[in-house]
């Protein structure tokens, strides 16, 4: 096998593009709750540590899915395609996870313990939970680890992070079926019976109401703020999120690109959208 191609398939295992995106919407947190000047070198272990997180979930991911994926044509896994082994596929989930411990140890036990919490949602759901119908809801559990994370790193934890819960449901749910929803017919061919699976043909509209639903809690969050200038942000926030998210229906519904295309684009605006409404939110807290 060639050099090229077994590493094109060890990096297809990762899922860069969630991977990273999860990631990247940490940066952006921390950033945030730095006042826009992190740590550096805590920013960088902690960087590390998420992303060796994010790639061992992906991993494990793949292996737990190795039969299943040989059923689906579409779906070219580098397991089935033979680029990457089982066993080369979770020792490095191992491995990876390992380093997030390393990572985050020098950090404190709270960082620690929300990036560990994040890491057991993540293998919960890729050992079986993704074919259950609380599949949404571990993301919905994980996505409020993010801003926590950050902020127990780079400022101090508070009452007011309690909205963290609420919007990382809506919003864990909504990123959820938006990638689930592509596949979700396929995946159902496999035995896969997730909340995608579940909701049928409204599991397009629960996607949006979703995300529609955190746009609407930032709103109501602005009318209880403390602060002009948080009312002003979380207002705005919210008329970003409601203009991304009616432009991404739009696009949807208008585009003359193929199904799959169309699911791709939803998906990145759907993310897009999701990071304005964690950012405004965040940024309101700090003030």
């Amino acid at each position: 096998m060639r050099f090229s191609a077994r590493m094109g398939g060890i990096w297809a295992l990762l899922h860069p593009g969630p991977s990273l995106l999860t990631v990247l919407a940490f940066a952006i947190c921390a950033t945030i709750a730095a006042h826009g000047h992190p740590a550096l070198a805590t920013l960088a272990l902690a960087t590390v540590g998420l992303t060796s997180q994010q790639f061992a979930i992906s991993a494990l991911n793949d292996y737990c899915d190795r039969s299943s994926d040989v059923l689906l044509v579409k779906k070219r896994k580098p397991i089935v395609l033979g680029l990457v082994s089982p066993g080369f596929a979770l020792s490095l989930a191992l491995i990876l996870a390992s380093i997030m411990v390393v990572c985050f140890l020098p950090l404190g036990i709270i960082p620690l313990m929300f990036a560990a919490w994040f890491l057991l949602l993540g293998f919960a759901y890729d050992l079986g939970i993704k074919s259950t119908p609380i599949s949404g809801l571990m993301h919905g559990l994980a996505f409020p680890t993010i801003p926590l994370l950050a902020w127990s790193l780079f400022a101090r934890l508070g009452p007011q992070l309690l909205w963290a819960f609420p919007l990382g449901m809506c919003v864990g749910i909504g990123i959820h079926l938006a990638d689930a929803i592509p596949d979700a017919d396929s995946d159902s061919q496999a035995g896969i019976h997730g909340l995608a699976q579940v909701l049928g043909t409204r599991a397009q509209y629960a996607c949006w109401g979703a995300i529609a639903l955190a746009i609407g809690l930032i709103a109501g969050i602005a009318l209880a703020a403390p602060t002009r200038a948080a009312t002003t942000i979380l207002l705005s926030t919210a008329l970003i999120g409601c203009g991304l998210l009616i432009s991404t229906i739009v696009l949807f519904w208008r585009s003359r690109g193929s199904i799959a295309t169309r699911y791709r684009q939803q998906f990145i605006m759907l993310v897009a959208t999701s990071l304005v409404v964690v950012a405004g939110w965040f940024t309101a807290i700090i003030l």
